[in-house]
């Protein structure tokens, strides 16, 4: 499994309504979409404190897949209407996916620094992603790595309904316009 997320900074003017009808425009194919477990479609929005950006979030179960997304229509759309989009990805280490709606996405990065051995870092991941899932207003948790910067990025989506969360230190807290969860389906 990765992870990929991409953020397209947006202008303090820009009409968010683009960003929602472009999601509720295109949101549907993602909804059957061969090889993803999940995408989140989120933002933030200067109307709620912040800046305006587009930033979905996906979870493939098929790498090859996403090399699709990359590599066809999909991506070529979203460079054609924002620009050239770099896209981070990360080796998944932990993943609890719920079901339902969400309401918003908060995510955190950590640098590892110069670490080699991962073997506590990711004992102590899997403490900390089992407390997160008995949280009842978790709807998924992911937990990944970006082994070409050493970082990891904690990534929890809350359901809907839940109460607005507050950013901590170093967290960013995305509202969900949209959650792709398509039936799971390989592709060989």
């Amino acid at each position: 499994m990765l992870t990929a997320h991409y953020s397209i900074p947006l202008p303090a003017d820009y009409d968010m309504n683009v960003i929602h009808r472009r999601v509720t425009d295109r949101s549907a194919p993602w909804d059957a979409r061969t090889g993803l477990l999940l995408k989140a479609f989120c933002v933030t929005d200067a109307a709620d404190g912040g800046h305006n950006s587009y930033a979905p979030f996906y979870v493939w179960a098929e790498p090859h897949e996403f090399g699709r997304f990359l590599t066809g229509a999909e991506y070529a759309g979203l460079c054609a209407a924002f620009g050239p989009v770099p896209v981070r990805t990360g080796t998944v280490l932990q993943c609890g996916i719920g079901s339902g709606p969400a309401g918003h996405l908060v995510s955190e990065s950590e640098p590892l620094g110069s670490v080699t051995d991962l073997r506590d870092t990711v004992r102590a991941e899997t403490e900390r992603h089992r407390a997160v899932l008995a949280d009842p207003s978790v709807h998924t948790h992911v937990v990944d790595l970006d082994p070409a910067t050493m970082t990891l990025t904690r990534r929890t989506l809350l359901r809907a309904g839940a109460e607005t969360p507050r950013p901590k230190n170093g967290e960013r807290v995305l509202r969900v316009l949209h959650l792709s969860q398509p039936p799971h389906t390989t592709t060989g």
